[in-house]
């Protein structure tokens, strides 16, 4: 028994510090980037007028501020305020899921712990720039030129959207193989051909 209440204080430590370990380096990666390219900022809510360009890998990876007052990709643009909103009442029901799974017999194990983390921390980041700016801070773009010299540019995004991202793919790979596994272990009901049940019921029928 106590053996089982170390593994979900564990697995509590582990969420919080995930969480709290992203949502302060997606926090500090924002203002240290947009420091570092010496953003010069317009209006509320804020757009960059100025900034310096730091190529990485030229023709593939690079730093650029950018605003996002959307979701991904800007999307619902002019609705920030419900974005925050929905970003607060996602917070809220992280923490709620993961409560309840720790008190279930077998607990949320370390995977789905790791996912909720991630998913808790990328939404705090995210959420704390919607509801103080207005807008969300995007750095990392990634793009790649093509022969005729257009640049073709995935949109720009942050640590805290890297999280989310990772964190729902790991939900989605979880679940994938708890219905594998779930698949595997129920029996057919259909008796295979040549089994004992069928070859059975051959001889009682026996012949017309």
């Amino acid at each position: 028994m106590l053996e089982h209440r170390t593994s979900r204080t564990l697995l509590a430590i582990v969420f919080v510090v995930v969480a709290v370990t992203i949502t302060g380096l997606d926090l500090w990666t924002k203002k240290a980037v947009f420091e570092f390219l010496n953003v010069k900022n317009a209006g509320n809510p804020p757009h960059v007028i100025a900034q310096e360009r730091y190529e990485i890998l030229p023709g593939w990876f690079e730093l650029e501020a950018n605003y996002n007052y959307g979701a991904f990709s800007g999307w619902f643009a002019e609705h920030t305020g419900w974005l925050a909103l929905l970003s607060g009442a996602a917070l809220l029901i992280i923490v709620v899921i993961f409560v309840l799974q720790l008190r279930q017999p077998e607990g949320p194990g370390w995977l789905f712990t790791l996912s909720l983390g991630l998913l808790w921390g990328g939404t705090c980041g995210n959420f704390y720039d919607r509801f103080v700016l207005k807008a969300v801070r995007d750095w990392i773009k990634w793009y790649y030129v093509s022969a005729n010299g257009k640049e073709h540019v995935w949109p720009n995004f942050n640590i805290a959207d890297s999280a989310i991202c990772t964190g729902v793919g790991m939900l989605v790979l979880l679940e994938l193989l708890r219905a594998t596994r779930q698949k595997k272990d129920v029996p057919s009901s259909v008796p295979a051909l040549g089994s004992e049940p069928q070859a059975r019921a051959t001889q009682e029928l026996g012949p017309q």
